[in-house]
């Protein structure tokens, strides 16, 4: 037997989630992730560190966030046979096309990388899939009302948060998420980080917190926290290298009086332009009251 020892690298992406350990064994499985039968072997929070036993044969290790995303939100790491030690790390990487999965330190296998983007299109369709449905069934509910108008504004509320977006827009809910409002065109993805996560994170600026952010979370050099109309965001590109298809993510911090918010506005790229003014209007109209 040997030791197993996994240190969860800590971060504000998925900082609420425990983190499944699940490893590679054909007699005694539990679920089948990707194919393979495992059980699971423990779970570990943010910033954690914890050792298992296990035995010297080869195995496959994966790290899920939960049962039902186990498909496209997870990562794998393959331990090689042996009676040496092994010593892990990793962290929940920002991306909301795979659910903000956990991602191994230093993986070069081309197994388990070719493994992270078949779980990011997978993610990506779950999203796209979403999206559709929720307009869609917006559609339905508004076209049997004569009295019902289109794409006039509408007001939501979450966790004492509120944002005026239009009536083509539905809430829907994502375990991943403490808001999700979809239209036909648009996904806004909404994120809280409450000041007691960390002592002192109360005293963070905006410009603190949301440069925090880009760095733990390893984005391009490119993507840079910028200032416009009284809005602190970033944005990025995001093209899945299976489909082609490509996606921008318009991410706005917040303070509020209980914590920071990333709100995400997720569109096509070919349709980022046509959609950029009402994303600005509809991140000002983002607004905070302690509940």
């Amino acid at each position: 037997m040997r030791n197993l020892t996994i240190k969860r690298t800590k971060s504000f992406v998925g900082c609420l989630m425990k983190m499944k350990l699940y490893i590679e064994d054909a007699a005694a499985g539990e679920m089948t992730i990707n194919g393979v039968p495992c059980r699971k072997i423990g779970e570990l929070k943010n910033g954690e560190e914890k050792t298992f036993v296990i035995d010297e044969k080869e195995a496959r290790l994966f790290v899920i966030a939960d049962k039902v995303s186990a498909g496209y939100c997870n990562d794998c790491y393959t331990i090689p046979a042996g009676d040496t030690d092994v010593c892990l790390s990793g962290k929940n990487q920002f991306n909301p096309a795979n659910g903000n999965a956990f991602r191994f330190d230093g993986v070069t296998d081309a197994q388990a990388l070719q493994n992270r983007k078949r779980g990011t299109m997978r993610g990506l369709i779950v999203l796209i899939v979403a999206v559709v449905v929720g307009a869609l069934a917006g559609w339905a509910i508004s076209s049997g009302s004569l009295t019902s108008a289109k794409n006039v504004p509408k007001d939501f509320y979450a966790e004492g948060m509120h944002i005026t977006l239009t009536s083509n827009f539905s809430e829907t809910e994502d375990e991943n998420f403490d808001a999700v409002f979809e239209s036909r065109r648009v996904a806004v993805l909404c994120v809280k980080d409450p000041f007691d996560l960390y002592e002192g994170f109360e005293n963070y600026t905006l410009a603190q917190y949301g440069n925090m952010v880009l760095r733990n979370n390893d984005f391009d050099a490119s993507v840079q926290l910028q200032n416009e109309d009284g809005l602190t965001y970033f944005n990025y590109q995001y093209t899945d290298p299976d489909s082609g298809n490509s996606y921008v993510y318009f991410v706005v911090t917040y303070k509020a009086p209980d914590g920071f918010w990333l709100v995400h506005f997720v569109t096509a790229e070919d349709d980022f332009s046509q959609y950029l003014s009402s994303i600005m209007n509809w991140a000002k109209s983002v607004e905070f009251v302690n509940e």
